[in-house]
């Protein structure tokens, strides 16, 4: 499963960014890519293609822990998630 978290540099969004890949990490197992962006405000965070969230579309910074459920779970359904929830 590919993971990508698109952000905003000019917003300073990547420390926010790199505390949701880390995360991420930890609860699948799963490397996200941070992808430095040029769109103004971004914060998008993508799991094979999914739109898992978007600050754009939303207005507000995800919830890391719903991001991480929901990415866990897509993983779960392709089959492809390398550790257990809560190992």
């Amino acid at each position: 499963m590919k993971i990508t978290i698109e952000y905003c540099g000019t917003c300073n969004y990547r420390p926010i960014a790199a505390a949701l890949a880390l995360l991420i990490e930890k609860e699948t197992g799963i490397k996200p890519a941070l992808i430095h962006s040029s769109l103004a405000g971004a914060l998008e965070v993508k799991a094979d293609g999914i739109l898992v969230h978007s600050k754009r579309t939303t207005g507000g910074f995800p919830d890391n822990d719903e991001v991480a459920a929901k990415i866990r779970l897509l993983a779960k359904q392709a089959g492809q998630e390398e550790r257990a929830a809560g190992a």
